[in-house]
């Protein structure tokens, strides 16, 4: 059971570093542009990268359940990518 919680947390965090990657690319384009639809794209990495994150801290910290905290996570991903279709295609 260790085993796999230690794994669950190294996925995490590589969700993590590799979530803050993006948004830093994405936020540098938007300063370098001025796009808008950097911003968002931006945006949509952030909560993905901060649905994982909050996740992990709500299960290990807070006490709440796996459903629970799938429950958060999900929510947060489901923004990020409507964040990231609406920089795709919300603007014509």
């Amino acid at each position: 059971m260790m085993l796999e919680i230690d794994i669950l947390r190294a996925v995490k965090i590589t969700i993590v570093l590799l979530g803050l990657v993006l948004v830093y690319l994405a936020a540098k384009s938007y300063r370098q542009n001025g796009k808008t639809e950097m911003a968002f794209l931006s945006a949509g990495f952030a909560f993905i990268a901060v649905g994982s994150v909050a996740a992990g801290l709500l299960f290990e910290f807070m006490g709440l359940s796996l459903t629970q905290v799938s429950l958060v996570e999900g929510l947060m991903i489901v923004a990020g990518f409507m964040l990231i279709i609406y920089a795709i295609y919300g603007f014509d």
